[in-house]
């Protein structure tokens, strides 16, 4: 077992380990005794499971490759949780494997010893992620665990991508089966439109005045993001490009021909809308399309079956891969169209920021986009940003412009903490790049900050986490004055959105050797950054826990 994800291109095993493992811990330390370290994957301990999968999301999403993660029985399958939930929503190939409870009364090896044995017994252990994993099995001998393992990984890498998870029992492990030589898990992906469809994709780009692309995922998939084929077509066609809800880097954020995080203000302007690779390229409630514009979809996933309700609007489908798709149209479409509204709509969105920025600084408040306009500061084309700030988001994506693939991160659902432990994997994934985490402060907590902390130093992962401190559950209040916003509550300012006295969060870091420290002000972030850059650059974590003017 342990060999064939090796085999199968997993390097690490993010752990939480328990009683259910001791066949893997005795396989792992035969072959390390035989000199066969290399022969499984690398196990990073993991004090909580949201940590583990976290991480495994991040290196996967960093790399385009599946990792594994150990789990204990029902309890630690439920600590997966809101990870589990992030990593099916994002479409992130993670193995999972959890052991059972054993099944034998007798004295048999691998058979119950502990009373805990028969509080861990449940009737459907599987049942409580099914709905979010792309397989599901349990492992029972005679079948082959190498088979067993392929399988599993072939269809974490499929289309769409996702988790697998995989259960065992100790007696099963304890026994041995034949096995057969192994093969590769296959990447499946939909081939590119077919002549076809390209043509009238090309036709209908080349009678657009102003075509404009929503998407939200990289269009190349895992293996390779797209962004090339995107810059490639939206300047030969003319098209603007909105990254709604981006789950990665789609387009470089520099590039003129980039419009922004939102379609609202550019549904105006455009005769013809590509809705590439995106789940909801916009919000019903607030958007009405006009009649006469035509929507065309292009996706590996176009009818979104994980989703219960989607209920957007398309005119024509083409399920494809979009970037193969997307460069054959470009090679087509003879002169593109006029760019000048999407330019001006891009520098506009430039100037704005700027000028948001400049605004607070002059005012001495340390704003969100303050904050994020000085962490832009410290990132270069070697650095990758983990986002997870929920309602300071615009901030983080208008003030930093990231332009390289694999340069920016998101956990593409609603589980709150992710991006802490996730900079755990991405920095494994590329040890070259510093890592940058940023996390709301109620957010900080749900990543079981002390557990990310130790598995980062377990894993020799060091990373930057800046929290962005509102002292409040922020998105809670917002809500409540999106509907109730002549009530009573919002009266009283929304007191359910508030969590706690104020504390200083980075010190949960200080279980281990991370740097601390809180900001308060401009002139300390101005210090304290740099410090905290120079302290990860040199292999340790840091944590800044930067306490927001409103």
């Amino acid at each position: 077992m342990l060999r064939s994800l090796t085999e199968g291109g997993v390097e690490y095993v993010f752990a939480n380990f328990g009683t259910d493992h001791t066949p893997l811990i005795e396989a792992a330390a035969r072959l390390r005794d035989a000199g066969e370290a290399d022969a499984f994957p690398t196990f990073v301990p993991c004090p909580h499971e949201f940590v583990a999968l976290s991480a495994a999301h991040g290196y996967a999403a960093a790399s385009g490759e599946p990792q594994a993660v150990l789990v204990h029985v029902d309890v630690g399958t439920q600590n997966l949780g809101a990870a589990m939930h992030n990593a099916h929503r994002a479409n992130a190939p993670v193995f999972v494997m959890a052991g059972l409870s054993p099944v034998s009364d007798a004295a048999s090896l691998g058979g119950r010893d502990n009373p805990i044995h028969y509080a861990q017994d449940v009737f459907d252990q599987t049942a409580v992620v099914e709905e979010y994993c792309r397989w599901t099995k349990e492992y029972q001998p005679p079948a082959d665990p190498d088979e067993v393992v392929r399988r599993g990984l072939e269809r974490t890498m499929a289309t769409p991508p996702g988790p697998a998870y995989l259960s065992f029992g100790r007696e099963a492990f304890e026994t041995r089966v034949p096995t057969t030589a192994s093969r590769s898990p296959r990447r499946t992906r939909p081939a590119g439109a077919d002549e076809q469809a390209v043509e009238e994709l090309a036709d209908r780009v080349q009678e657009a005045d102003k075509p404009l692309v929503v998407t939200s995922d990289p269009v190349g998939g895992l293996a390779d993001n797209g962004i090339d084929a995107l810059v490639s077509f939206a300047e030969a066609a003319g098209a603007g490009v909105v990254e709604r809800s981006p789950s990665a880097l789609c387009f470089p954020r520099d590039h003129d021909l980039h419009v922004g995080f939102d379609a609202h203000d550019a549904f105006e302007h455009t005769d013809l809308l590509m809705l590439v690779e995106t789940t909801v390229p916009w919000m019903p409630a607030e958007t009405e399309l006009p009649e006469d514009l035509t929507v065309v979809q292009i996706d590996t996933d176009p009818t979104k079956g994980a989703h219960p309700h989607w209920p957007f609007r398309v005119d024509s489908t083409v399920m494809a891969d979009p970037a193969v798709t997307l460069r054959a149209v470009a090679e087509r479409v003879e002169a593109p169209a006029d760019t000048e509204t999407w330019t001006e709509l891009h520098h506009d969105r430039m100037a704005t920021a700027d000028d948001r920025v400049a605004s607070h600084r002059d005012n001495d408040r340390l704003t969100p986009a303050v904050l994020s306009a000085e962490i832009a500061e410290y990132v270069d084309e070697n650095t990758t940003v983990m986002e997870g700030v929920v309602t300071n988001r615009s901030a983080a994506l208008h003030q930093i412009p990231l332009s390289e693939p694999g340069s920016y991160f998101w956990r593409g659902g609603a589980g709150l903490g992710w991006s802490v432990p996730a900079g755990i994997g991405a920095k494994l994934a590329h040890p070259e790049k510093r890592v940058v985490s940023l996390i709301g402060d109620g957010g900080y907590l749900f990543s079981n900050p002390a557990s990310s902390a130790i598995a980062a130093t377990n894993a020799d992962a060091a990373t930057l986490s800046v929290v962005y401190d509102n002292e409040s559950w922020e998105a809670v209040r917002e809500a409540t004055r999106s509907q109730h916003g002549d009530g009573v509550s919002v009266a009283s300012g929304v007191p359910e959105g508030e969590y706690g006295r104020s504390v200083d969060l980075s010190r949960i870091a200080s279980v281990t050797d991370a740097y601390t420290r809180v900001v308060g002000d401009i002139s300390s972030l101005e210090e304290t950054l740099p410090e905290a850059i120079e302290t990860v650059d040199a292999g340790t974590s840091a944590v800044l826990d930067v306490r927001l003017d409103e």
